[in-house]
């Protein structure tokens, strides 16, 4: 049986003649485009300046979304930390409040020059403190000795990671309009938020401050939008914009699959694979334990190979060594291999190609459903866990395919992964449609609220 050919997608605007993101919009490109005598710039704010599958995944998706809805417009990426992620996929990140100044010191001189602009592109910022973000974009050997220094300063370590980061935001990938000249105008293309009613008041104050001034915003949750709706936000729901990955990318991530780490895959399981992707969180022998039995159970069941990979490299992500000690588990560890690659379409080459995704990840949940694959959600009861029920509850009618990890771990795994097996594939195409539907007329709202004549 032949791995399953990845289907082909575009998405033109309405009396566009469609073309593809990277001619348009090359991720290492868009960081440099603004000059200094172009336009007004359009920026696009995320948490991709470190290594994480859906992060990148979300900037790649709005820079080719403005490729076709905002053409010709120069593009600025901004996050927290000025990193190069070209080589797996990103872009080239500038700090947004480094631009933030640029852009001040130009209006001192210039003012009636035109503001920019802003694209919140998406993920769980509305829960991002500045102590997270400046963990997860340390290096590894930083990362440990940040959190031995300062883990236990609960009062501390927030106020520090501020000033780490040269930021006086409590959120920091949260952009308010004040960081900028008048003028400037944010849209959220789908953020999210589930433990937003559970964050200090003065934080929650901080963000409503900055949501009031959206010209539009949309969560990707009910969870967070009835959090916000408690707090007089009022948001609107709409998909993560992720969920348009194989409409947008799509003939990219065909191409990938022919090649690299993907091509190899195919080759080594021309059958099919189950592509599995945990969290280091499930690093404990209990739940790698559970989790080797599961694999083993559905590797006798359908004779797939297995394809274990790291949707994010960075800190408080995904951890290969965890991977290695779960394929040392397996019973036929032979037909199951470690994949290395850190390149976001091919890591989406990977997951549109497999037979069943599983996976901690949301993203890469998002990314399997988007090209109508089988898949599976593991969990816990952690903050990861409760933002991916949040989503399947918001968009999944009986919020299926959960493989919660309790007792017994193993058994709801298979059963979570039986279940995706088992829904019609047909019922898979309708909800990937109907979801990147949705997301595209958000896509669309957000780039028509940030116009400019």
């Amino acid at each position: 049986m032949p791995a399953p050919a990845l289907p082909k997608h575009a998405l033109p605007a309405p009396g566009e003649r469609p073309r593809g993101p990277s001619a348009a919009c090359a991720p290492g490109a868009c960081a440099e485009a603004a000059g200094e005598d172009g336009g007004p710039p359009l920026i696009l704010f995320g948490a991709f300046d470190r290594h994480n599958l859906g992060d990148l995944l979300l900037g790649r998706i709005a820079a080719a979304l403005a490729a076709r809805l905002a053409p010709g417009r120069p593009l600025l990426w901004a996050g927290l930390a000025e990193h190069d992620l070209r080589a797996a996929g990103g872009a080239r990140v500038r700090r947004l409040d480094a631009i933030a100044d640029r852009i001040r010191h130009r209006h001192r001189l210039q003012p009636a020059r035109p503001a920019p602009d802003l694209l919140q592109v998406g993920g769980e910022i509305l829960g991002c403190g500045a102590w997270e973000a400046a963990v997860m974009l340390a290096r590894p050997a930083q990362a440990e000795a940040l959190i031995a220094a300062h883990d236990r300063d609960l009062g501390g370590r927030d106020a520090w990671a501020r000033h780490h980061l040269g930021i006086a935001r409590h959120l920091p990938y949260l952009a308010p309009t004040t960081l900028f000249p008048p003028g400037l105008r944010i849209a959220h293309a789908g953020s999210g938020g589930v433990g937003f009613a559970h964050l200090p008041a003065a934080w929650r104050e901080e963000a409503i401050a900055a949501l009031r001034g959206a010209a539009v915003l949309h969560v990707r949750d009910r969870d967070s939008r009835r959090a916000l709706a408690a707090a007089g936000i009022d948001a609107r729901l709409a998909p993560d914009p992720a969920v348009l990955v194989a409409r947008v990318l799509g003939s990219e991530i065909a191409r990938e699959a022919e090649r690299g780490a993907a091509a190899r895959v195919s080759a080594r399981f021309p059958g099919g694979w189950i592509a599995a992707q945990l969290g280091a969180e499930f690093g404990d022998d209990l739940s790698l334990a559970a989790l080797a039995a599961a694999l083993d159970r559905l590797q006798r069941d359908t004779g797939w190979g297995v394809v274990l990979f790291c949707a994010g490299r960075a800190p408080w992500h995904d951890s290969p060594e965890v991977l290695h000690r779960l394929r040392a588990r397996l019973q036929a560890s032979g037909h199951c291999i470690v994949a290395t690659t850190r390149h976001v379409l091919q890591l989406c080459a990977l997951i549109a190609g497999a037979r069943l995704c599983l996976a901690s990840s949301l993203h890469v949940r998002i990314v399997a459903e988007a090209f109508a694959r089988p898949a599976a959600s593991l969990v816990q009861g952690s903050a990861q866990g409760e933002k991916v029920r949040a989503y399947v509850r918001s968009w999944h009618r009986h919020a299926a395919h959960l493989g919660v990890l309790d007792t017994p771990p193993a058994s709801a795994v298979v059963h979570a992964a039986h279940e995706a097996l088992a829904e019609p594939a047909a019922t898979r195409d309708r909800r990937a449609a109907r979801l990147a539907a949705r997301a595209e007329v958000a896509a669309r709202r957000c780039f028509a609220a940030l116009a400019r004549d």
